[in-house]
């Protein structure tokens, strides 16, 4: 597919291989385009508009049924690598299970995503509403992070402020142990005294 090989040329060659036929098609556009195929070839040809530098104007080439195939059904996968490459989890690791994982999680939130915003649309709300994908996972993260945290509503007796001023008053003399922070505290999980021989 020399420079000299006008617009349009194409090539294709049939393999066998398990009693499957691999159809393998070049296509000369602007710059050469290779597909690999099971199910579609080049036949039937159609043809597609194209812009020509030279000529100054939209001029008609042949273009493969693979091509056009391609075309009609890449907008998706695009779409998600251009979603994956904004927000991808950082972590590198070596172990090839790893980079699996996370990737599942990355196409996990990002399905997620597009379904809360195709039944927030459903709902009627208006796409400037609708979070981005950022936003989507930074509320998804801190979601999963408040994950049985106490509601707010507090049972029993309240607290007295004489209590805290205690509290205050052992932080200023210089504890043995740091004491933990009031949410820790009253968060109201697992701190029973555990008994010991």
């Amino acid at each position: 597919m020399k420079s000299s090989i006008a617009r349009g040329t194409y090539e294709e060659h049939v393999s066998h291989s398990n009693g499957v036929d691999f159809l393998a098609t070049v296509w000369k556009d602007n710059k050469v385009v290779t597909l690999l195929s099971t199910y579609v070839g080049a036949e039937p040809v159609g043809k597609v508009s194209k812009y020509d530098k030279k000529a100054k104007q939209k001029i008609d080439i042949p273009c493969p049924k693979i091509v056009q195939e391609y075309n009609m059904h890449m907008g998706g996968v695009d779409l998600m690598d251009s979603f994956l490459g904004r927000y991808r989890i950082q972590i590198k690791s070596r172990k090839w299970y790893l980079r699996l994982f996370y990737h599942l999680l990355d196409l996990t939130v990002i399905n997620s995503w597009v379904l809360m915003k195709k039944n927030l649309i459903a709902k009627g709300v208006s796409k400037k509403e609708l979070p981005n994908l950022g936003e989507f996972s930074n509320c998804l993260a801190d979601t999963l992070c408040n994950i049985n945290m106490p509601t707010g509503t507090k049972r029993g007796r309240p607290s007295t402020s004489s209590l805290e001023r205690e509290l205050q008053i052992k932080k200023q003399k210089g504890p043995q142990h740091p004491l933990p922070s009031k949410n820790v505290r009253v968060d109201r999980f697992e701190h029973w005294p555990v008994f010991a021989n």
